[in-house]
């Protein structure tokens, strides 16, 4: 088995369920808020972990209260070792507004994560061997998640890039990237094309890529080939976290040795799975339904 390696962010989530979403300049009133552990660095590192997979998860916190959870949520998941880096600024948060349709909006702070120095991010990669796989996002600084990227490249791993946020210019670290997952709006700012098809097309460079295109699934690409993989119907209470779901069990799966499309099959079930729920990280398969989605795969 190969280890997995996810160099991200990890957040404190106040989710609020609303009638609508607000317009800009708006106030709309919502329900109770609920407060869980997110992140898409720790969130695709717990479900990565629950199916299955060797994860290290290194991510930078405060030392405050949220902080306090998030250790505690992580030592309660099969994370194989986690490396807390502290922070001078405070425990990221993330503030998310789900509608009656299950559509969200998300603002994230990110003072923690991008605390987060490149020679530091270059030094936690120093545990992958060849084969092995890192995965980054777009919390860090460009120049930390870059170093990471050429670190673990050096090492002869394989490194795997959620675009997401799009806070920089990806080009330098698409570079050292053997797999890359956007979704439709992510697609279109890295390419510069309207059509986040034919900005996928244009993404692929020697890599995999994976359009992730909402209830209609994904679409694997790579240098000769495009297959589309439909996703099941659901009845959708909340998206929040869907994304982090797919990318968690796409990497876990190939890190246990699943061919591309068949690891995407498994990550669009469990995603799909995680929007008939509500919040982010409560959101997510446990290791036993995950287990039934392999086998019914």
């Amino acid at each position: 088995m190969r280890t997995l390696m996810v160099l991200g962010n990890a957040t404190l989530d106040v989710v609020q369920r609303v009638e609508r979403l607000p317009a800009i300049g708006e106030t709309v009133l919502g329900e109770a808020p609920m407060r869980c552990p997110g992140g898409k660095g720790f969130n695709q590192a717990i479900v990565a972990a629950r199916a299955g997979a060797r994860v290290d998860f290194a991510a930078a916190i405060g030392a405050d209260d949220a902080g306090v959870v998030l250790r505690a949520a992580v030592a309660c998941e099969p994370v194989a070792r986690v490396r807390w880096i502290d922070s001078p600024a405070a425990t990221d948060m993330s503030s998310i507004w789900v509608d009656g349709d299950g559509r969200n909006m998300i603002a994230s702070s990110a003072a923690a994560a991008r605390s987060i120095a490149p020679e530091h991010a270059a030094v936690v990669v120093e545990a992958l061997d060849a084969g092995d796989w890192l995965l980054l996002q777009g919390n860090l600084t460009a120049e930390a998640t870059l170093a990471a990227a050429v670190a673990a490249r050096a090492r002869g791993a394989r490194v795997a890039v959620n675009a997401a946020p799009v806070a920089f210019d990806f080009g330098p670290v698409l570079a050292s990237c053997d797999l890359l997952i956007v979704n439709e709006v992510e697609s279109a700012a890295l390419s510069g094309q309207a059509d986040p098809h034919a900005g996928a097309r244009h993404l692929v460079r020697g890599c995999h890529v994976v359009l992730t295109v909402g209830a209609h699934g994904a679409v694997l690409l790579d240098d000769v080939s495009e297959t589309a993989i439909d996703a099941p119907r659901v009845d959708v209470v909340d998206t929040a976290g869907a994304g982090d779901t797919l990318v968690g069990l796409l990497l876990a799966e190939l890190c246990l040795g699943a061919d591309p499309a068949g690891a995407l099959r498994l990550a669009i079930a469990g995603a799909s799975l995680s929007v008939t729920r509500a919040g982010t990280s409560t959101a997510f398969p446990t290791a036993a339904e995950i287990a039934a989605l392999r086998r019914s795969a």
